[in-house]
């Protein structure tokens, strides 16, 4: 499995911002390298952000994410 770049992670973020792929399908992807026995992520910013997507599917209610699309447009300012 090779390393995600940040480039990688931005562009999951844009394409739930565009609605091209869901919340779900981000966080499943990054779980796989949050949760490895062994993740091989050298780049401490690029792990950061895999947490981060890693819960970008969490609700604080039925019908709303934790992490509103402000949340979202602010990740993809910090780590451009």
């Amino acid at each position: 499995m090779a390393e995600p770049k940040m480039l990688d992670c931005l562009n999951k973020i844009r394409n739930v911002l565009k609605g091209t792929i869901t919340r779900e399908q981000v966080s499943d992807w990054a779980e796989i390298y949050v949760s490895a026995d062994d993740p091989k992520i050298d780049d401490d910013q690029v792990w950061d952000m895999l947490i981060l997507l890693s819960g970008i599917d969490l609700k604080d209610s039925p019908n709303s994410y934790l992490h509103p699309v402000e949340d979202l447009n602010d990740w993809l300012e910090e780590y451009k």
